[in-house]
């Protein structure tokens, strides 16, 4: 059992990294890119040296965006991808060392003795999570390997119901993706590792992430 265990593992190896160059990284790279965005500076009108006033206030000039429903979706996908992707690694890691993980809440145990996740995520339910603007879900099938994250809002202004599984079986060639919920309030949540087709038809859409060119050196 074991020996089979290893063999297949390494598939899901091979999906766990590539998850991470092309999951983690990018989302990393626009949500920098949309901070500097949602950053601007008022007009000042200085006498004096120009240079002095500017740095002076260079810091109190900035304006960050308000906090609404578009950042914190922003900031929910980021730990729904992290998770995955931690808890992913933890699987992987124990059935190569002859140790499959029993069930969600070893793995949310596991991961957050490793630091993957911050301790004050545990809850006393088995394999969920609770942040700030949302509670975590860790679906697990041992007999795959699979891990699917799903994302409920805490309230209507925290964003939609966000899904993601490592590995992704039915994904095409379209890039990696997530599942957004087409509402924000009464959302039906999909089985655990149901069928593409059906949690499209239970309100959920397919949302690729987009690969970013790695920036060239200075």
């Amino acid at each position: 059992m074991i020996t089979r265990e290893r063999g297949n593992i390494w598939p899901v190896v091979c999906v766990i990294a590539v998850a991470f160059a092309v999951l983690i990284l990018p989302v990393a790279i626009r949500h920098r890119q949309a901070s500097a965005r949602m950053a601007t500076i008022d007009a000042l009108v200085t006498i004096g040296d120009p240079k002095t006033d500017l740095n002076s206030n260079r810091e109190s000039a900035m304006y960050r965006w308000p906090d609404s429903e578009v950042p914190r979706t922003a900031e929910r996908l980021r730990d729904v991808t992290a998770l995955a992707i931690a808890a992913s690694t933890y699987v992987a890691q124990g059935a190569m060392s002859g140790h499959v993980p029993r069930d969600a809440g070893e793995i949310a145990i596991g991961i957050a003795k490793r630091q993957l996740i911050p301790v004050e995520w545990l809850t006393n339910q088995s394999g969920v999570l609770q942040t700030t603007h949302a509670t975590l879900h860790i679906r697990y099938a041992p007999n795959t390997l699979s891990i699917e994250v799903v994302s409920a809002p805490a309230t209507h202004t925290d964003g939609p119901g966000l899904l993601i599984r490592i590995p992704d079986d039915e994904k095409i060639s379209f890039g990696p993706r997530y599942f957004e919920s087409m509402q924000l309030d009464g959302i039906t949540y999909p089985p655990p590792f149901e069928r593409v087709a059906e949690i499209i038809s239970s309100g959920w859409m397919p949302r690729y992430i987009t690969q970013l060119p790695a920036p060239k050196p200075n």
